[in-house]
């Protein structure tokens, strides 16, 4: 075997190890994770989906009571049957809160990152905070343990003017603390016509009475849950978008229930009608890679005969019938584009969901088909990513998830191709937020990230993972899990995962404060990580007027002064000098955090004047902003700060 070297970029970090060498895609990475591709900060993206929530929500009935609860005791515990949006309506009356959609944060499970068996973490309620705890998905045993931390949780919540919305389980007990059992808020069925309005209103879609008066769509309402109501709003404005000109509501309106009934007994009647396996297999691979090329599909459905082990077809390739014949047997058709469609709207899900619960045998030879996803010709990579969110949500819909895992460890092993680490990003963007096994996927990237060893491929995937996707709904599990790959023994991946830190926390200052208060710099090998951290996050403009973010502030820079080469400390320095130069004799400012870093270390002095100088050149104004710095230094206290918690 020969050692050869590929170069597909100009840029990104380079795995510099034994064998051969591959440059890791972050950008592409970063984009496959999160379906969102628009390039939005993250957090900004999950405000505006809070907001778009609340313009959209129909008040359940109890949510007056839910709402008086949450303003009186600073604390609610919704109960509803599942499919009435108990969760829908926790995020909104938390959003409805002054700054709620600011302020809002999603609670975990504590044991997802730690084996102390706590469910809750008091640290986690910050001053003013919104918060939401999702328990409608817990095992029994978690269950236990949350109602065991909750009352605690709920007095700092108070102590701390937070608000917190819990949302409990189907089958929850009633015999836990008394004080919780008169924060119990049980919630009806919303209106269903109401909600579809608001749903189709969204859309810039708003019907007469009359055309949602049908009995057909009566009878689909009258089971339907709030999410499928807010899908078929989707399905009705994607119908109207497509039909054509002259077609009224009542046309999109009968293609989009056309395509939600009679359930699975179509796929039924139509899967029996086709005996081949070749044919049953280009139904699943079309269902699977609904509007990729024909080539693409074709392809893709001999290699699923193959790995499913069915005999092949062998006559001659002049004696098969035409693939357009084929697809017309499946109800399928190549469109004007080259790409293949259902007829039939919304028929390529029921037919994953058919053969994903009747034919569960085939489910391991799925997942060895989706491994060879990467050499289908012709798949585009929009397709590709397509194909693994298909794949991944029938994996997450029924479970077990660690298939899937598995699967994604696969796509990110050291030698992974770009599309592979593309895909594996993809499929754990899919999994860390899922509302029933999230919990185990951010576990499991929990104990990869304290894996100064991990491969730099999966460091990378996972890296793009939680600034994309993880950092939009629990950007503190995102956080913690940066900050252990920023001690990678990579320096590319450190390099990255620093950037992932400075960029999630750049419009979150509340999770800035976290980060800092987490930073624990030091001379060693992991103090020196965490001084690289500060290095890369350290903002003179932000929180000057927060007096524990200015203790914080000069602690790092002390540390840093005394335990980090001046290379490495004179570019941010400048950085600090010019934000003191901009806003002198404001209140406390970042030349008061730098001069008493400086007390703290005399002998640092000499250079940090040296800096200073050279960065005020002949500039009287900045010369003065440097004689400042002298004195400051000169007059601050020279105290040492108490020994950090490990």
């Amino acid at each position: 075997m020969t050692n050869s070297t590929h170069f597909d970029s100009s840029h990104g970090p380079v795995n510099s190890g034994p064998g051969p060498q591959y440059i890791a895609y972050y950008q592409d990475i970063r984009a496959s994770a999160a379906r969102d591709r628009s390039g939005r900060d993250p957090r900004q993206a999950a405000a505006e989906e809070l907001r778009r929530l609340k313009q959209r929500f129909v008040p359940p009935p109890g949510a007056d009571r839910a709402r008086r609860l949450l303003e009186d005791k600073r604390a609610v515990l919704l109960s509803a049957r599942p499919g009435h949006g108990a969760l829908t309506a926790a995020k909104v009356l938390l959003c409805e809160l002054p700054q709620g959609t600011q302020r809002f944060r999603e609670l975990v499970d504590q044991a997802e990152e730690e084996d102390t068996g706590r469910a809750l973490d008091a640290d986690q309620v910050g001053k003013g905070a919104a918060l939401l705890l999702d328990l409608s998905g817990v095992s029994d045993s978690r269950y236990a343990a949350f109602m065991a931390d909750l009352p605690g949780l709920i007095k700092v919540v108070r102590e701390r003017g937070a608000w917190l919305a819990t949302v409990l389980p189907r089958e929850w007990q009633a015999g836990f603390d008394r004080m919780l059992q008169g924060l119990v808020a049980p919630l009806g069925r919303p209106d269903v016509l109401d909600v579809l309005r608001v749903h189709l209103r969204g859309c810039g879609i708003g019907p007469a009475p009359s055309q949602l008066a049908g009995e057909e769509l009566s009878l689909l309402l009258a089971k339907a849950t709030m999410a499928e109501v807010a899908d078929l709003a989707e399905e009705i404005a994607a119908a109207g978008e497509s039909a054509p000109e002259g077609a009224g509501f009542e046309s999109w309106l009968s293609t989009a229930l056309a395509a939600r009934q009679p359930g699975m007994r179509d796929v039924d009647k139509h899967l029996a009608e086709l005996q081949g396996g070749a044919q049953r297999a280009l139904l699943l691979a079309t269902a699977l890679l609904h509007g990729a090329r024909a080539d693409t599909v074709h392809e893709a459905a001999v290699r699923l005969v193959r790995v499913t082990e069915h005999p092949e077809v062998t006559a001659p390739p002049l004696q098969h019938r035409a693939l357009t014949a084929r697809l017309g047997d499946i109800k399928a058709a190549v469109g004007a584009d080259g790409r293949v469609r259902f007829d039939a709207a919304a028929y390529d899900d029921r037919v994953r969901a058919y053969f994903w619960d009747n034919y569960p045998q085939l489910r391991a030879p799925l997942g060895r088909w989706m491994r060879q996803a990467t050499e289908f010709q012709a798949l585009g990579t929009s397709d590709r990513l397509e194909l693994v969110t298909r794949f991944a949500r029938e994996c997450l819909r029924t479970g077990p998830p660690e298939g899937l895992g598995d699967l994604a460890e696969r796509w990110s092993r050291p030698s992974a191709s770009k599309d592979e680490l593309s895909m594996a990003a993809r499929a754990l963007g899919e999994s860390v937020v899922h509302s029933r096994y999230g919990s185990f996927f951010r576990h499991r990237l929990y104990a990869w990230a304290q894996d100064a060893a991990l491969p730099t491929a999966r460091a990378h995937v996972l890296i793009g993972v939680c600034s994309e996707v993880l950092s939009r709904r629990f950007p503190d599990q995102a956080m913690v899990r940066l900050r252990h790959l920023s001690r990678h023994h990579q320096p590319g991946v450190r390099e990255t995962a620093r950037e992932a830190l400075s960029r999630i926390t750049d419009s979150d200052d509340r999770l800035y404060r976290s980060l800092l208060n987490r930073l624990r710099p030091g001379a060693d090998a992991r103090g020196r990580r965490d001084l690289d951290i500060f290095l890369q996050v350290a903002d003179p403009a932000r929180l000057m007027d927060d007096g524990e973010v200015r203790v914080l502030l000069t602690d790092h820079w002390a540390e840093t002064l005394a335990a980090v080469p001046r290379a490495d400390w004179e570019r941010p320095l400048s950085a600090w000098l010019d934000r003191a130069h901009s806003r002198p004799g404001v209140g406390p400012t970042p030349l008061d955090v730098l001069g008493a870093a400086c007390a703290r270390h005399r002998a640092a002095f000499g250079a940090v004047y040296a800096v200073a100088c050279a960065w005020a050149g002949t500039d009287p104004a900045r010369a003065r902003t440097v004689d400042a710095l002298w004195t400051t230094s000169r007059t601050a206290p020279n105290h040492r700060p108490a020994p950090a918690a490990p």
